[in-house]
């Protein structure tokens, strides 16, 4: 029988990632929670899986009976494991996808009421799981006889006396009711035969295909707004060129006059000089 697992979801269902974006993981997630701290933006997606893991569970029956014995074989623990699984599924994070049975029935005997009781196996396990677990989903079910030459590994395995006169028969091109007759004749090895091989043939085997729902944390890192430009006081130049103090060393006066008139000045005062010197006897001529 395979085993199925299922961890609490805090251990086995969170996945933690970062990114650079506020994205979901994938198509099929959903957003369950946004918190923001400082830069970063923590979002929780869960994102539903309805398959991707499988779990199931035999029932055995006694020889020629298609009734549940809770108490027959491994009946007891086998039971309670389904019903674990099936509280289990009643989580929201946890979806069975689909359920299968298959009932068996042992090679020993005639093959047709062998196929017919394999059949009910299946269907006496369907009915269990129908009134006990009321499932949603459609269960589909199955039968098969085993045959003789199935046998073959079970006896490679175990201590049964004369094996390699059983192997033989089992691997043959004998007819199933032949094989089964050249056994009989063996009788050591045809106890052991119904006595430790041919019990764990006669079960029937119910399935389940279901997925658990995954929780995705992401942390994103969020742009912080450029703050506005601090307006700055431009100084206007002025278009006045700076002015430059002239003396004006014979009239005794200080004159401010602009830097591009100071050529100009500088030939008048050279031009009074000489109109000074020039004038002998003259009256005194004063510039305003």
């Amino acid at each position: 029988m395979k085993k199925y697992f299922i961890l609490p979801l805090a251990l086995c269902c969170i996945a933690t990632s970062s990114a650079q974006s506020n994205n979901a993981p994938s198509a099929n997630a959903v957003l369950i929670s946004q918190t923001k701290n400082g830069n970063t933006v923590t979002s929780r997606y869960v994102v539903r899986h309805d398959t991707g893991k499988s779990a199931n569970f035999d029932i055995h029956y006694t020889i020629s009976r298609a009734q549940i014995v809770p108490t027959y074989s491994d009946n007891s623990r086998q039971i309670n494991e389904l019903k674990e699984f099936m509280g289990d599924a009643k989580d929201s994070t946890m979806h069975i996808s689909a359920i299968h049975i298959v009932g068996y029935a042992s090679p020993d005997g005639n093959t047709i009421q062998n196929d017919s009781l394999a059949s009910h196996r299946a269907q006496a396990l369907c009915q269990y799981a129908i009134n006990t677990y009321h499932p949603d989903q459609k269960i589909v079910t199955d039968y098969k006889t085993f045959s003789w030459k199935e046998c073959a590994d079970a006896v490679t395995n175990s201590t049964i006396p004369q094996k390699k006169e059983v192997l033989a028969i089992l691997n043959s091109s004998n007819t199933e009711r032949e094989k089964e007759a050249h056994l009989r004749k063996l009788p050591a090895a045809w106890k052991y035969l119904t006595t430790n091989i041919l019990p764990t043939m006669r079960y029937a085997d119910i399935a389940f295909d279901y997925g658990v729902d995954e929780i995705i944390t992401r942390t994103t890192i969020v742009k912080q707004p450029t703050p506005p430009a601090t307006a700055t006081t431009t100084s206007t130049t002025s278009t006045t060129k700076p002015e430059v103090v002239v003396v004006d060393e014979e009239m005794s006066i200080i004159i401010a006059t602009p830097k591009e008139d100071s050529d100009n000045r500088r030939n008048q005062r050279k031009a009074r000089k000489a109109d000074k010197k020039n004038a002998k006897g003259g009256s005194e001529v004063r510039y305003w």
